[in-house]
């Protein structure tokens, strides 16, 4: 009995002896042929897939946004200095810090007494003058009586020096008589050039009166400005600041006291780049056109409208500084000096897209899924960078689905698993689109080719090498495998 038991035993080692070298055989077989092939024999290449999102690119309308800070400011601030120096003899109760005033309201007055006294020295002068003047009239109007008397007591010489030459004539005169009645006419003249002389300088003394007069009344207006400006008004209603005034206190000539701003007239300065300010002037109106919403730091929201522009760019800056009015700023509590974020909108772009800035390279490139979920090349134009998005221009591209990342491994031709939130189809799942696959025409000798070059080739799977051949007996055959296939054959 331990003769068999010790048979079968040895029978048992010796047949397990037999199949462990008839497997060492094999795969000393297998190993040899894999090193003949080049180590890739038995080995099936399997095409890399990588999962990307995507998403469909839609038309629309898009408002570009501009995001920056600035700070207000007030456009209409009114500096109050006195005009003559001396001593505060009046001063408002609202000028302090923070006070409200309104429009003609005395705000202070300096002593108005040296400018009282100068306006009174002023008008007496003019008053003297105005009197010079009235006795300059009188006196005119006496030489010309004068000069009337004159040329008729000469009428009456010239006459009379007439009759005594008549008589002369006749014989019956005497020369003594002549030369008395010659001497009178000459006298006569003689009175009569100078009442003319009386006359001229009468004249003269008018006009030098009304040439002082015209003087006096000057300084008497100049006296009166000075006197006025003594007391100084609120020129509109607003509210002071930066006050530094105490009743009695001495001050001098154009001595700044505070300021007087506006609320109503508030205005934000921010910055933007060059390339935005570029773009908004693209289009003729868009400066006049876009809408800025600023938010202060207290969280009120106010609207306004580009004013103006910097005419300079000032010293290590850059960019260009707008201007834009607010309007109702005042009654939200913002002040000048407030440090708010802007958004200028401009006017909207029509027919446009928006996709992530991911999805594209700094010259618009793109990539977009074909019908067999491989990828190609496109290009958009970028209109804005709107923070992480672009608005693009997608000319003939509209429907198709982009990759919204652009990774280093991606590129042309890849075969890609998409994934979408419009709930894109896969490639397992898309039998719409492989019926929309381009198919051509091949003649026998190149069908028969590339029927021999699936056969041979053993690094196909033989799902995907049954599928290949069952389409190239197909009348029309899908003309990516054809390329596809050519491509590897060499041809």
């Amino acid at each position: 009995m331990r003769f068999v038991t010790r048979s079968l035993l040895g029978l048992f080692l010796l047949t397990l002896t037999v199949a462990l070298l008839a497997l060492a055989g094999n795969s000393l077989v297998s190993a040899l042929k894999d090193r003949n092939n080049g180590g890739f024999a038995g080995r099936q290449a399997r095409e890399r897939v990588f999962t990307v999102e995507v998403a469909k690119l839609t038309l629309g309308s898009h408002a570009p946004e501009i995001r920056t800070f600035g700070e207000v400011i007030s456009g209409r601030t009114l500096e109050l200095r006195a005009a003559a120096s001396g001593a505060l003899v009046q001063l408002s109760d609202s000028f302090r810090e923070g006070g409200k005033v309104s429009k003609g309201e005395i705000l202070f007055q300096t002593d108005p007494a040296n400018a009282r006294s100068k306006l009174l020295i002023a008008q007496n002068e003019l008053d003297e003058t105005q009197a010079d003047l009235l006795d300059a009239r009188r006196n005119l109007t006496l030489a010309e009586d004068e000069l009337a008397a004159a040329q008729s007591q000469l009428d009456l010489r010239k006459k009379a020096f007439e009759r005594q030459s008549s008589l002369s004539t006749r014989g019956l005169g005497t020369d003594t008589a002549m030369e008395t009645a010659e001497l009178a006419v000459s006298a006569a003249e003689q009175s009569l050039l100078s009442k003319r002389l009386s006359l001229a300088n009468a004249q003269a003394t008018i006009a030098r009166a009304k040439t002082l007069m015209e003087r006096r009344k000057i300084n008497r207006n100049e006296a009166e400005r000075i006197l006025a400006e003594t007391t100084v008004r609120a020129d509109f209603d607003g509210v002071l600041t930066g006050v530094s005034a105490v009743l009695g206190r001495l001050v001098n000539a154009n001595e700044q006291l505070g300021s007087l701003i506006d609320p109503e007239a508030l205005e934000v300065s921010f910055r933007v780049s060059a390339q935005e300010f570029r773009a908004l002037i693209a289009n003729g109106n868009g400066l006049e056109q876009a809408e800025v919403h600023l938010t202060a730091p207290s969280g009120a929201t106010v609207s306004g409208r580009i004013d103006r522009v910097s005419a300079a760019v000032a010293a290590g800056t850059t960019g260009r500084e707008l201007f834009a009015k607010l309007q109702g700023a005042a009654g939200l509590g913002i002040q000048p000096g407030d440090f708010v974020s802007v958004i200028l909108r401009e006017p909207a772009l029509l027919k446009v897209a928006k996709i992530p800035a991911s999805a594209s390279t700094t010259s618009g490139d793109v990539l977009l899924l074909d019908g067999e979920n491989r990828l190609e090349e496109a290009t958009v134009e970028i209109l804005r960078k709107q923070g992480d998005d672009l608005i693009v221009r997608i000319d003939g591209l509209e429907g198709r689905h982009i990759v919204l990342t652009r990774a280093p491994q991606l590129g042309a031709g890849i075969r890609v698993e998409p994934r979408s939130p419009d709930g894109l189809p896969s490639a397992k799942a898309a039998p719409a689109a492989a019926k929309q696959e381009e198919t051509i025409e091949i003649s026998d000798d190149q069908r028969a080719k590339l029927i021999a070059f699936i056969t041979e080739n053993n690094r196909i799977p033989q799902a995907r090498k049954t599928a290949m051949l069952e389409s190239l007996r197909q009348p029309r055959v899908p003309k990516a495998i054809v390329d596809r296939l050519t491509q590897r054959m060499g041809g």
